[in-house]
C-alpha cells in the first residue's frame, strides 16, 4: 500500500479505502500529521475541534479513470491564541478543487499536444488549461535569474519568426546557454527596448555580443540600452539576404523573357551541384547575364565566411563593395551601400564566431508547436505554449516537485 500511495504522490496522507466506477476512481485520504501549525501565532497544537464536509479533489488520470481524492479538512483550535483554523492541504493549494499534480499532468500534457486534444483527455476546457499554462510559465518569460546567479558572459541572440503571415514576434534567448528567455508579441522598437531595459543592471555587463539580423530596429534598440555590447549581424541572413536578392531578380527575368528559370540551382551551394546542375546552371549565366553578378556575389560572401580571421574578411568585403556599387544597376548598387552600412558589425562575426543558429532551432520548434496545435488566434497564448515546451526540462520541473 505505501507504494501505491508514493506512486500517487500521497505520501503526507493515509488511505482509508477507495472504489471505482466505469470512469471513476475514489480514494479516501486523510493526513497523516496528527497536529497542525495555527496561521495566526505559529504555535502547534493537536486539538481538533471539527471536521469539515468531505471535499472531492481532482487529482488526474489513474488506470485511465479520472481519479477523485475524498477528504475531510480538520478544524484545529490553537491552545495559544483560541483560534480555530482549517489544516492546510499539502497536496493541494487552498480553496482550488485540483492537485498540483493533476496541473503537472494537464500542463505537461499541453508540451506536445493540442488543446483540444487535452480536453478529450482530461475533460479539462480550454479556458482552464489556459489559467494553468499562464500560472506556470509567467514568471519564467524574460527572467534572467540563472545568468545572475551564474555571473558568467553570454550571447544574446535576437530574432524574428512569423506569428501568422506578415504579423512578426521577436525570440530572444541566450545562445550561451542555449535558453529561451521570451518571445515579444511584436517587432516594435519600443516593446524590445523595454525588455532590454527590464535586464538587472548586475546582468547587462555580462553580455559581451547581441547577435541579430540585418533589422535597423534591433541595431537601434540595442545601441540605446546596451551601448557597450558588440552587435553581430549572423552570417545566415546575409546569406538569406543574397538569395532573396538573386530570386527577385530572378522572377524579374522570367516576367520579361516568359520564360521558366528554375530557381534551386541558384539557391543550392555551387560545390554541392551535380555536374547535370553545374551545365544547366553555366547555361542560365550565359543566357541571363544579368544574373551572373548576383550569383557571383552570393559566392564571394559564402567564400568571405571561410576567412581565417577578420582582416582576411575585411579585405575580401572592400572587395566585394565596390564591385557592387560600381555597376549600373539600381539593385546592386542598394546591396553594396546595404553591406557597406552593415560591414562592421558583420566582421565582428569574426571576434567570437557566434550565430544565431540556436534561435533559428527554436523557430522551428515553433513552427512544429503551430502545427501540432492547428494554429493559435491568441498570441499570448501561443508564447506561453512555446515557453512550455523549451523551459519544461530545465525550469518547470523543479517548480513542479519544490
Amino acid at each position: 500500500m505505501w507504494n501505491f500511495i508514493k506512486l500517487l504522490g500521497l505520501s503526507s496522507c493515509e488511505i482509508t479505502r477507495y472504489s471505482q466506477t466505469g470512469k471513476q476512481v475514489y480514494i479516501h485520504v486523510k493526513i497523516r500529521r496528527k497536529s497542525a501549525i495555527c496561521p495566526w501565532c505559529n504555535a502547534r497544537t493537536t486539538t481538533v475541534r471539527s471536521l469539515s464536509k468531505v471535499r472531492t479533489i481532482k487529482h488526474g488520470v489513474v488506470w485511465s479513470k479520472e481519479c477523485l481524492l475524498l477528504v475531510q479538512q480538520r478544524r484545529f483550535t490553537c491552545m495559544s491564541c483560541t483560534k480555530t483554523f482549517s489544516e492546510e492541504l499539502p497536496f493541494v493549494q487552498k480553496r482550488q478543487t485540483v492537485t498540483r499534480a493533476h496541473k503537472k499532468e494537464v500542463v505537461f500534457n499541453l508540451s506536445d499536444r493540442s488543446f483540444s486534444s487535452t480536453t478529450k483527455r482530461f475533460h479539462v476546457s480550454y479556458p482552464t488549461q489556459v489559467k494553468w499554462l499562464k500560472e506556470l510559465v509567467a514568471a519564467e518569460v524574460f527572467s534572467f535569474q540563472q545568468e545572475k546567479k551564474c555571473g558568467a558572459p553570454f550571447v544574446l541572440g535576437i530574432d524574428e519568426v512569423s506569428f501568422s503571415g506578415n504579423d512578426m514576434v521577436t525570440t530572444i534567448g541566450n545562445i550561451t546557454t542555449h535558453q529561451l528567455k521570451g518571445v515579444l508579441h511584436s517587432k516594435r522598437k519600443d516593446e524590445l527596448k523595454k525588455v532590454l531595459r527590464s535586464i538587472p543592471k548586475t546582468v547587462c555587463p555580462l553580455i559581451s555580443e547581441v547577435v541579430i539580423d540585418m533589422c535597423t530596429l534591433y541595431l537601434k534598440a540595442v545601441q540605446e540600452t546596451l551601448p557597450h555590447t558588440s552587435v553581430v549581424v549572423d552570417h545566415f541572413h546575409i546569406i538569406k539576404d543574397a538569395n532573396h536578392r538573386i530570386d527577385e531578380e530572378r522572377r524579374i527575368l522570367q516576367e520579361i523573357y516568359n520564360r521558366k528559370i528554375p530557381r534551386y540551382i541558384f539557391m543550392k551551394n555551387k560545390e554541392d551541384l551535380k555536374e547535370s546542375e553545374l551545365e544547366i546552371l553555366e547555361h542560365m549565366l550565359k543566357k541571363y547575364p544579368e544574373l551572373t553578378m548576383f550569383y557571383g556575389t552570393k559566392e564571394r560572401l559564402r567564400a568571405m565566411y571561410r576567412s581565417k580571421d577578420k582582416k582576411e574578411a575585411l579585405d575580401a568585403m572592400r572587395s566585394i563593395i565596390p564591385s557592387l556599387t560600381a555597376t549600373d544597376d539600381g539593385e546592386l548598387i542598394s546591396w553594396g551601400r546595404t553591406l557597406s552600412y552593415w560591414k562592421p558589425y558583420i566582421l565582428n562575426y569574426w571576434d567570437s564566431k557566434s550565430t544565431n543558429a540556436y534561435m533559428e532551432g527554436i523557430h522551428n520548434k515553433m513552427k512544429l508547436i503551430k502545427r501540432i496545435s492547428f494554429g493559435f488566434k491568441n498570441k499570448e497564448v501561443f508564447i506561453h505554449k512555446v515557453m512550455l515546451s523549451v523551459l519544461l526540462a530545465s525550469v518547470l520541473l523543479p517548480y513542479f516537485d519544490s
